[in-house]
């Protein structure tokens, strides 16, 4: 992998910190100085991953936001390079100040180690590669799962292992920090924290166990790309056609899509433009027309089922893991409220 940047996997600490909840808001304060921090605020009643003006405003406590953190490394919207009539070309500068993505959720983390895979391997991404090579990861365990949340049937949470910076968990009244990079080594070093005792992993397991026990929904991954295969022609797949709306919703909140279309916008002079890329998804009608406007996935069924599909069972063979994290933002999201653990439990017949 050409991302400049150590897993845990790789690297370990042995040292543990404590952060107090008092000394939070210092923290935060301390990283802005070097970094662009961006971390989970909210809007309205929801919440969005969102740069941090005053540290008064991250909100830790929260169950799941509107869109994942990926949007910091592959921007819904994002221009590539401009051109004009005399045939020059501006390229976009891919430098930028080095940000921190702060808070984030284990099933969010192993949904960027996906992204990593996919635009790092075959056709590596520059654009992508750039912000993620620029990226710290302060990742926080989570311990109060939101009702569509079904991360632990995946094994992505509630607690992360790997991919992480630092990573904190909430013990009530301050946060365990452990280090998971050698970066995330210096950020440590740099804020003069307290280090924290052995016997507070124990205080960190106990949080978790409780948080495991407040699962709602799951996800039974067993034989799952054999049960999949083996349904294809299922009839529930008809009735989701009937159901689906096909907006694209579920797929432009998912953690783990990379799908995006290419379009040049020209000026109204008609004398300069841009190259432009943004998300695209496999649920909406023109995605799969072709030239002379041929569609391989004209009917609603057949773009369900691709998602579906893709996400367990299609991204195994390529990725070496299933594509869903479990954060249950498509259920949250879709108006006719059309959840893929259902819709699993029912190919089972249960």
């Amino acid at each position: 992998m050409s991302v400049a940047y150590a897993r845990q996997s790789e690297w370990a600490a042995p040292q543990l910190y404590h952060l107090s909840a008092a000394r939070l808001n210092h923290f935060i304060q301390a990283l802005k100085e070097d970094y662009t921090v961006i971390g989970p605020v909210a809007k309205g009643k929801e919440f969005v991953f969102a740069p941090i003006k005053d540290a008064a405003e991250l909100v830790l406590a929260y169950p799941t936001t509107l869109l994942p953190p990926k949007k910091t490394l592959h921007l819904p919207f994002e221009d590539l390079f401009a051109f004009h009539e005399d045939q020059q070309i501006d390229e976009t500068a891919m430098e930028q100040r080095p940000q921190i993505i702060f808070g984030i959720h284990p099933c969010d983390v192993h949904a960027i180690l996906i992204l990593d895979k996919a635009y790092t391997a075959e056709y590596p991404d520059p654009y992508y590669i750039a912000k993620r090579r620029n990226t710290l990861l302060v990742a926080l365990n989570c311990t109060a799962p939101g009702e569509n949340c079904f991360c632990q049937s995946l094994g992505t949470g509630p607690e992360l292992k790997e991919g992480y910076d630092l990573l904190l968990t909430d013990l009530g009244q301050g946060y365990l920090i452990e280090i998971g990079s050698p970066r995330g080594q210096e950020l440590v070093q740099a804020m003069d924290l307290t280090p924290a005792p052995r016997v507070a992993m124990v205080e960190k397991q106990k949080v978790l166990e409780n948080a495991r026990r407040k699962f709602q929904k799951k996800l039974n991954t067993q034989g799952l790309h054999d049960l999949l295969e083996e349904n294809f022609r299922h009839p529930i797949w008809e009735e989701l056609m009937h159901d689906c709306l096909a907006c694209g919703s579920c797929t432009m909140v998912c953690p783990t899509c990379f799908c995006y279309n290419v379009v040049d916008k020209i000026d109204l002079n008609l004398k300069s433009g841009k190259r432009q890329r943004e998300w695209d998804s496999c649920m909406l009608l023109e995605y799969a027309q072709v030239a002379l406007g041929h569609n391989f996935r004209k009917d609603r069924d057949a773009r369900v089922k691709q998602r579906i599909y893709h996400k367990l069972a299609y991204y195994e063979p390529q990725f070496g893991t299933l594509g869903c994290v479990g954060c249950g933002r498509c259920i949250r999201t879709c108006i006719k409220k059309i959840d893929i653990t259902d819709v699993i439990s029912r190919l089972r017949g249960e």
